[in-house]
């Protein structure tokens, strides 16, 4: 699981932390073991069969907090994903599903067979041409941002979540705003896009200081991401804001309230950024 303490986070010891089984890519994951091949092998056939062209693949990798994985099984997973990409659709799938390779062989061996695969893939029916990687503004520094640059990173999903140091303290996230800054330079000067996770409605937030807290992602020029996910907080089940919640500690403030902040936010936001995603 995910280092982190965060109180809203969900654990579910069947999944990667903060994930809910029944949720679609999940469900797969979790009705496919977690083999990295056969999640991309069964999406790109499913895609196909639905009569969608799966010849340009944004891969975008999702759970928990990717850099907190072990190093083998992150290049690992990676490695099976391209490999799965250039053989599906040919003959070659049916006696390739097992690897040579696993998350436990020597690093060295797996990042060979990656930039092999890599190569295989420039030319393949399915190229792989963006990849997207989710973490948290902690976990980057100098040897992740390379270790995920060989792996074919192109942009980061951050969880930044509030740019008040209050609130991140109060849900215990583990990180300040400071080291988030930190970590969009970091990814800005080594050429990553930046895609920041947002959350209105934490504990000890109003819809006053939520609207400050999400217009500051475009004001301070620390911040200033390419990309934006708002997702409000949710009381879930299984994690320790759900205790909260049920002894009263916690109360959202309104959805009339939480619509009104998100309408103002939106006429805040630069055309430059795109908005991947908007409530649950």
């Amino acid at each position: 699981p995910c280092p982190g303490e965060c109180v809203y986070c969900p654990l579910d010891e069947r999944m990667p932390k903060s994930y809910l089984s029944d949720e679609p890519a999940a469900a797969r994951a979790l009705t496919l073991e977690f083999s990295p091949y056969n999640q991309m092998a069964k999406r790109i056939e499913a895609l196909e069969d639905n009569g969608h062209p799966a010849d340009k693949i944004e891969f975008i990798l999702k759970g928990g907090t990717w850099n907190s994985y072990p190093l083998g099984y992150q290049y690992w997973f990676v490695l099976e994903s391209f490999r799965a990409a250039n053989e599906v659709g040919t003959k070659q799938i049916k006696q390739s599903r097992q690897s040579k390779l696993t998350e436990t062989s020597p690093l060295d061996k797996l990042k060979k067979e990656l930039y092999v695969q890599q190569r295989l893939n420039e030319k393949a029916n399915h190229r792989i041409i963006g990849l997207t990687l989710e973490t948290r503004p902690d976990c980057i520094n100098y040897h992740t941002i390379w270790q995920m640059r060989e792996m074919g990173c192109t942009r980061l999903e951050l969880g930044i979540q509030s740019t008040d140091d209050k609130v991140l303290e109060y849900t215990k996230r583990g990180h300040t705003i400071e080291q988030s800054r930190q970590a969009t330079e970091l990814l800005r000067n080594y050429g990553y896009k930046v895609d920041f996770h947002l959350m209105p409605q934490l504990p000890g937030a109003t819809p006053k200081s939520d609207v400050a807290m999400m217009k500051k992602v475009f004001t301070d020029e620390g911040l200033m991401p390419d990309m934006i996910k708002i997702y409000p907080c949710s009381v879930v089940k299984g994690s320790e804001l759900y205790d909260w919640f049920v002894a009263g500690k916690y109360e959202a403030y309104s959805v009339r309230e939480l619509i009104d902040v998100i309408k103002e936010f939106k006429t805040t936001i630069p055309r430059y950024c795109r908005v991947s995603r908007l409530i649950r």
